[in-house]
């Protein structure tokens, strides 16, 4: 039994998984927690693990957190895990690969083991990030920017006129809002949406063929209806990834 775990800036997401294959994703805003909120959440949920890998972008405090529950509970140390130059078919863009968030390698391998064409994984969370992928495993290289929320939050803190006009109202489907709120919320939820469309043709242009869409993290389903074109939403993608690493021998790199 294999306990995958997924730390983000946000929330963290684990799921377990045997021969049978990855099991069903949980999550849960993790910015209070404690060691003993960790084992009853994550560790409990389910039967005790041989192995637990993780993938930990959100800091520090979490990682030490994770590890020190899990050690003391089941005896056993979790192995974090970290970019490479290169694996499972796969190489890294980056000429520091360990500088690529764990995230978005996972995401590329959980996507390569979903589709074997040129693909765009779009990861959108309290960042929002865009990786590309060519048939033959080369990763191109991505774009980091702020997710929906702290989009809108960022107006929110720093501006006075605007806050103040954003109290009440909401965000409708039209692109042209009726309120403050409404606009501020379509006007981030558009933009990306319009970035991912300018990700893709980039792509296409680049790779002679279109990149097939793949489409992850806990705001995802807000922007693909924005998209222009289509995707498919994996829900689970860095555990995906976390599972075929788990399935390599740890001093593989390639």
């Amino acid at each position: 039994m294999l306990l995958l775990i997924d730390i983000g800036n946000t929330r963290i997401k684990w799921a377990r998984s045997d021969e049978r294959g990855l099991g069903p994703q949980s999550a849960a805003v993790h910015s209070n927690w404690t060691p003993e909120d960790f084992v009853q959440q994550i560790l409990n949920s389910g039967p005790r693990a041989e192995r637990v890998l993780i993938a930990n972008v959100g800091g520090k405090r979490m990682g030490d957190l994770a590890q020190a529950a899990i050690s003391s509970t089941w005896r056993i140390e979790p192995r974090f895990v970290h970019s490479p130059a290169a694996q499972a078919g796969l190489r890294n863009a980056y000429p520091e690969p360990a500088k690529l968030g764990v995230d978005r390698w996972l995401c590329l391998l959980g996507a390569r083991a979903f589709e074997p064409r040129p693909i765009c994984v779009v990861s959108v969370g309290t960042a929002m990030t865009i990786d590309g992928l060519d048939a033959g495993g080369q990763h191109l290289g991505g774009v980091i920017v702020p997710g929906p929320d702290l989009m809108v939050s960022s107006l929110l803190k720093s501006t006075s006129d605007i806050a103040h006009r954003a109290l009440g109202g909401q965000a409708r489907d039209a692109l042209f809002a009726d309120n403050t709120l409404g606009a501020i919320q379509q006007g981030a939820v558009q933009a990306l949406a319009a970035l991912v469309d300018r990700a893709l043709e980039t792509l296409e242009q680049q790779l002679g063929e279109p990149p097939v869409l793949l489409l992850t993290g806990g705001a995802s389903a807000r922007l693909q209806g924005a998209i222009r074109a289509p995707g498919t939403e994996i829900p689970d993608l860095v555990l995906r990834g976390l599972a075929v690493v788990a399935g390599l021998p740890e001093s593989s790199a390639a």
